[in-house]
């Protein structure tokens, strides 16, 4: 099938046109803005886009081919040649509005269709592949061929029929597509396992009956959910027939009881009246025989508390007058105690002072070598110290030759003399720090380091030496040492005799000593006062006698008051307790001619209780049954449907249909796994005639510049470079990743129409190649139309110079 002709009145930008093209390769230049695109839109919606669309599709599909200003319809025609040379052609018309469009077909016999649906089925049967594979192989989406990659990897239907197409040239297959094969045992597959977990034989993601997935489940969870939901079902039909049978069972033990209890009450009934009278009886007898007893007690008592109080009154006044005595005998005491405080005291001040005057001999009788005399003393010697140090530090070495036996007398600066004996022809070597001098009869010599000013440094070195030794003997020590041990010792003193002082100070306060002894004289003579404990001791004893006499007056006091404001007097209480005897004996008499209590009870207060008691159970028991009825009532509602028997023979039913279809899903998936294997097996060689063919293209179009090209199935992964680099598709340049695709699209093209039956649209192939590359991908595009018309779109005069063939010219729109 090729295409002759395309007429566009109106469509997009372009009015009314005719575009003609030949056999083999045809060329349609034309700047841009200048319809390009307008045309190959124009064949694309013509081939594959129904007319019968909603308003909504209208808008969204074809809206920009409309006319810009007063149109609301555009058409396209197409010319399609066969294999026969015969002409098919296509007319297509879409307005604005709900299915508003048409189409017609006319078929080289003459006849027609202008059923949509038809047309479109009959137009589709023309294609040698489908409308996908058309759409995504056959033409290309403007410049960018490289798309065509993408697009492959991304449609499952151009793969599934490419598949198809490389099989059915392999191998016989009876007809049968091995992909639509494979999709329908995939479904069948999915029909029966989805959301269902073979491993765990369980609802994927742990969702069971629970928590089940509501939509998109396979026959085996349905199953497992039906038998689940039996089980469910099972459980709750036997726990509403347990908690029916329970209350039924409660509602019969609370009648039960109700029976009992009225028997009881009734039998006991007749007696309450009677009971209560007696009980009334006896809480009286009671109380009168209590009345009688305490007025027998207060009988007695209150003789014994009147003469309780007239004897504790001398007992009281007795031991006020000792208390007295001894609160002032307490008071000496305290007198005694602060005595003696203030003798203790006025010792210590004494041994005080004797420490002081202990510290002044011993200070007066210490060498004195103070603090400031220490200081000089340390200054000097530092001085002393420094100036040997800059002496030392210039050395000098004198070497004495004497023609004679002689003495010399020989002194280092700052050191004493000493005597040198240099005998004849002898050499002696002496080395001195600064300076040095020696001497002979008659000759004195000194020698300085530097230019003489070491003799002034040596003098006063031997001056400070003098002060020291002067400042030593005045303070009557021998060395800077013992001059520190005697400071210690010094300052040791005077720090001794500062805090004896120190300590008298403190104790004596504002006080003169003899003023404290005359304080004490006058407190005169305390030695036979007891001690204060003593006297605490009989203190405490007095008051608590004395209040335990006070508490007992005051209880007698008290009762007999009290007893007077209630009875009067004592001869008024012995009336009283007179009374209540008679009123006991009348009480008797009562209780005589009254019912006697049941044997079993203690007290008529228990009868009467019990018969209460009776009564209150009775209507308590009344009330449960009321509301188990109630209950039950309740309960019966919400009977279940179908009965446990019937639902435990339905979840049998339903764990055996459950088996059967789990053992229909695993005998299906083990024959998915062997067919898998098996198409996996014949699919071995399917694609290296793919592969052969993209190759050919590739190496025409890029000669030598990959070595290999990896493949998985349909699909190129990786190219390898000359250098060995491994280059996926996505790292090719842009210009190679058209070419790449213009390669690929080639072979597949050659697989898709084998008996060279179609046309390929090409938009821009060359628009990012380089032109020496460019004059291979000419040759290649020379040779493909060679075997399939070919349609080359483009806006570059000198690519269609290149390709050198029909050239269809495009006006600027």
């Amino acid at each position: 099938m090729k295409l002759s002709k395309v007429y566009l009145h109106p469509f997009a930008g372009i009015e009314d046109d005719v575009f003609e093209f030949d056999d083999g390769l045809n060329v349609l230049l034309g700047p841009n803005e200048a319809g390009k695109s307008t045309v190959f839109q124009a064949v694309m919606h013509g081939l594959l886009t129904t007319t019968s669309l909603t308003q909504t599709k209208v808008e969204d599909i074809m809206g920009s081919y409309f006319p810009a200003v007063g149109g609301d319809v555009i058409r396209v025609g197409l010319e399609l040649e066969n294999s026969d040379n015969n002409i098919i052609r296509i007319q297509k018309i879409w307005k604005k509005g709900n299915r508003n469009g048409s189409a017609s077909l006319k078929l080289p016999d003459g006849s027609e269709i202008t059923d949509e649906k038809k047309v479109q089925d009959q137009i589709e049967s023309l294609f040698p592949v489908s409308p996908a594979t058309m759409r995504t192989i056959m033409l290309a989406n403007q410049s960018e061929l490289h798309q065509t990659m993408q697009d492959m990897r991304q449609k499952d239907k151009v793969r599934k029929e490419l598949g198809n197409v490389l099989r059915r040239n392999l191998m016989e297959t009876g007809g049968v597509s091995v992909d639509r094969f494979k999709e329908l045992l995939e479904q069948k597959y999915k029909n029966y396992f989805k959301r269902w977990n073979r491993q765990q034989q369980y609802p994927e993601n742990n969702r069971g009956i629970k928590n089940p997935y509501k939509v998109g489940t396979g026959k085996v969870v349905e199953a497992y959910y039906k038998k689940e939901q039996l089980r469910l079902d099972l459980e709750e039909a036997k726990r509403f027939e347990d908690d029916l049978d329970s209350l039924n069972e409660a509602l019969s033990i609370l009648i039960a009881k109700q029976e009992e209890k009225k028997e009881k009450f009734e039998e006991r009934r007749p007696l309450k009246k009677g009971i209560q009278e007696r009980q009334l009886k006896e809480q009286k007898f009671e109380s009168a025989k209590e009345k009688k007893q305490r007025l027998l007690h207060i009988s007695k008592k209150w003789p014994v508390f009147e003469d309780k109080m007239e004897n504790l009154e001398p007992k009281l006044d007795a031991h006020r007058k000792n208390l007295e005595e001894l609160q002032q005998e307490q008071q000496k005491a305290q007198s005694k105690q602060k005595a003696e405080q203030l003798k203790q005291r006025i010792a210590k001040i004494e041994e005080l002072t004797s420490q002081v005057e202990e510290a002044k001999d011993e200070l007066e009788e210490a060498q004195k070598v103070t603090q400031e005399d220490l200081q000089k003393l340390r200054e000097l010697q530092s001085d002393i110290r420094q100036l040997q140090t800059k002496i030392e530090a210039a050395k000098l070495t004198v070497r004495i030759e004497s023609n004679s036996d002689q003495t010399l007398r020989y002194s280092e600066a700052g050191q004493d003399e000493k005597e040198i004996a240099a005998d004849s022809g002898e050499t002696l070597d002496q080395t001195a720090s600064g300076g040095f001098t020696l001497k002979t009869d008659g000759l004195m010599v000194k020698v300085f380091s530097g230019e003489g000013d070491l003799e002034d440094t040596i003098e006063t070195l031997q001056a400070k030496k003098e002060e020291i030794s002067g400042y030593l003997d005045d303070l009557e020590v021998g060395s800077v040492q013992e001059a520190e041990s005697y400071a210690g010792l010094y300052q040791k003193k005077e720090n001794d005799l500062a805090q004896a002082k120190k300590a008298y100070k403190k104790e004596l306060g504002d006080h003169e000593l003899e003023d404290l002894k005359e304080e004490l004289e006058a407190y005169g003579d305390l030695s036979k006062v007891r001690s204060s404990e003593e006297i605490t001791e009989d203190i405490v004893e007095t008051k608590t006698t004395l209040n335990q006499l006070k508490k007992e007056a005051e209880e007698a006091e008290t009762k007999i008051e009290e007893w007077t404001e209630k009875y009067g007097s004592s001869d008024d209480l012995i009336l009283q307790l007179a009374e209540t005897s008679k009123l006991l004996k009348v009480l008797k008499s009562d209780l005589d001619d009254l019912p006697s209590l049941p044997e079993g009870y203690e007290s008529s207060e228990e009868f009467i209780e019990e018969v209460s008691q009776l009564d209150k159970d009775i209507q308590q028991l009344k009330d449960q049954i009321f509301e188990k009825k109630q209950e039950r009532t309740q309960l019966e509602a919400e009977t279940p449907d179908t009965s446990s028997e019937e639902l435990q023979k339905l979840r049998q039913e339903a764990e055996a249909e459950f088996e059967l279809i789990n053992s229909r899903a695993e005998t299906l998936a083990r024959v998915r796994e062997k067919s898998l294997k098996l198409i996996e097996s014949m699919d071995s060689d399917t694609y290296k005639g793919l592969e052969t063919s993209f190759v050919k293209w590739l190496d025409l179009m890029v000669g030598d510049r990959f070595s290999t090209v990896d493949m998985d199935s349909d699909m190129p992964t990786a190219f390898k470079t000359q250098e060995a680099t491994s280059l996926t598709y996505n790292l090719l340049s842009h210009g190679t990743k058209d070419t790449v695709a213009l390669a690929w699209r080639f072979a597949l093209c050659e697989k898709f129409l084998s008996d060279g039956n179609g046309f390929a649209i090409l938009d821009d192939p060359m628009v990012d190649i380089d032109p020496e590359r460019r004059e291979k991908v000419v040759k290649a595009i020379n040779e493909f139309s060679g075997q399939y018309q070919t349609i080359v779109m483009t806006c570059h005069p000198d690519h269609a110079e290149e390709l050198d063939t029909n050239r269809v010219a495009l006006q600027t729109i």
